[in-house]
């Protein structure tokens, strides 16, 4: 071979080494690209499988999650707002639930989620899965401006309504020893027509619920009763059909944060302005910790 015929080969040697060596990067690059590409979307814009989730919620519950032409208020919606972006949730919805259908809804697939001041209990932890607390309440009462009660048995010989669907209405039970009445109707809104129509002495549920009643009524002169509480702390959490723990952690974790937050602070002084009016402790009374979360979040029943 010649000189000028080994020259030609090595020219050429080097030229398919460059090609192939040009074709690895660019093949590892697209490797990549693709793989964080995909990764990316997988954890930011898809949620239990899906880019697009329908949120079960209340529309009937002022300072909690209420609508009124077309828009929508409260804590329950500032923090589904709270973890669509939180959570880069690509597109969700909300849909209207009563207390009773929340839990059917979820199982038949109707809302992926629901945020709806449900109270988490360990019979519901069995049925689906819950995130939070993300706020703390407890029973109280709410009465009209004639209302002489000061403390629980002055409501005696008289009758107190909650709605169907609700854990408020087996707390009373409890209470019916007491001389109580108890009458059970089909929504917040008819227990609180029975009670400006002077049918009922008082409504008794969550107090975070009859805080924003109060003021959404201040001018028919409804009131929180100070001081006058029923039952065990109700604890709100969100709830998730089981079968999805990996986004059901992964939503716990941001909750936590959530709630450590001043955008926690700022959504309950924005949705409830009441509360901290009333209740000088309130941050200490409605934050719930780390370890109230953990402990009701992702379980089929409450840690100890």
């Amino acid at each position: 071979m010649s000189s000028k015929t080994r020259s030609k080969a090595r020219s050429k040697t080097r030229v398919y080494l460059a090609v192939a060596a040009f074709c690895a990067i660019v093949l590892v690059g697209l490797t990549l690209a693709v793989s964080s590409g995909s990764g990316s979307e997988d954890e930011d814009d898809t949620f239990l499988g899906k880019e697009r989730i329908s949120v079960g919620m209340h529309n009937d519950l002022p300072g909690i999650s209420y609508e009124e032409n077309y828009r929508r208020s409260g804590l329950d919606q500032l923090v589904f707002e709270q973890i669509k972006e939180g959570l880069h949730i690509k597109s969700a919805s909300p849909s209207n639930v009563s207390s009773e259908g929340r839990i059917p809804a979820l199982e038949k697939g109707e809302v992926d989620m629901v945020i709806a001041a449900f109270s988490i209990t360990p019979d519901r932890m069995k049925e689906i899965d819950f995130v939070g607390p993300y706020a703390t309440t407890r029973q109280g009462f709410l009465v009209g401006p004639k209302s002489t009660v000061r403390e629980l048995k002055d409501f005696k010989g008289g009758a107190v309504c909650s709605w169907e669907g609700t854990t408020s209405v087996a707390t009373l039970e409890e209470f019916r020893r007491e001389g109580i009445e108890i009458k059970t109707l089909v929504d917040a809104s008819d227990c609180i027509d029975a009670l400006k129509s002077g049918e009922v002495q008082a409504v008794s549920t969550d107090q975070l619920i009859l805080y924003g009643f109060a003021r959404h009524h201040a001018k028919d002169g409804l009131r929180v009763v100070p001081g006058v509480t029923i039952g065990a702390p109700q604890h709100y959490g969100i709830g998730l059909p089981k079968g999805h723990r990996a986004d059901c952690l992964k939503l716990r974790e941001f909750v936590k944060r959530y709630v450590e937050s001043s955008d926690w602070i700022r959504d309950m002084e924005t949705s409830l302005p009441d509360v901290p009016a009333a209740e000088p402790g309130w941050i200490s009374d409605y934050k719930p910790s780390d370890e109230a979360i953990d402990a009701r979040s992702c379980r089929d029943e409450p840690s100890a």
